[in-house]
């Protein structure tokens, strides 16, 4: 004959398997501290690893003297020009550059210069970018040689040494 399982007091029924939802609730507790454990490790290796910053390095180096310490930046007055847009000198003609340029000047009397001069000015930039293919500029090399041929043409427009720098502060060619 079959047994039956066993009634209690209030007529339901026993069941033998009540620590599965124990179980479970160990091994998500055991697999999360795990996860803990590990991200922690991995957190601290990473830290080692990266460079402690330039302010907390100790100057071992006693010989360094003020002569030998890095000069400060200093930029003068500057001439922000509108956006360029041109199509590239590509056999295919289907690339264009966009540019946000500015020039460094060499003194601040240029910048009145500049108010006046800025139709001529553009032409010679447009002039110089227009006639860029890009692989000409694709490169740091090329972006570099971009930036002496635009102050080499201003240059011409405003004298000698006018232009110290030009920076660009936007620079897409699609």
């Amino acid at each position: 004959m079959a047994e039956k399982p066993e009634e209690n007091e209030k007529g339901t029924k026993k069941s033998g398997g009540g620590g599965g939802s124990k179980t479970l609730l160990i091994i998500v507790i055991a697999g999360f501290l795990l996860f803990m454990v590990l991200a922690g490790a991995g957190f601290f290796i990473l830290w080692k690893k990266l460079p402690a910053p330039e302010n907390t390095k100790a100057d071992t180096s006693e010989e360094k003297t003020q002569d030998e310490q890095p000069a400060q930046l200093t930029i003068g007055p500057v001439f922000s020009l509108e956006p360029f847009i041109v199509n590239l000198a590509d056999p295919a003609g289907n690339r264009f550059l966009r540019a946000k340029i500015t020039l460094e000047l060499g003194n601040p009397e240029l910048l009145a210069k500049m108010d006046k001069l800025v139709f001529p000015v553009r032409d010679e930039i447009l002039t110089v970018l227009s006639s860029k293919k890009y692989l000409e500029i694709n490169s740091s090399q090329g972006k570099e040689q971009l930036r002496v041929e635009i102050a080499t043409a201003v240059d011409g427009l405003l004298g000698k040494g006018s232009v110290k720098d030009v920076y660009f502060s936007d620079l897409v060619v699609e």
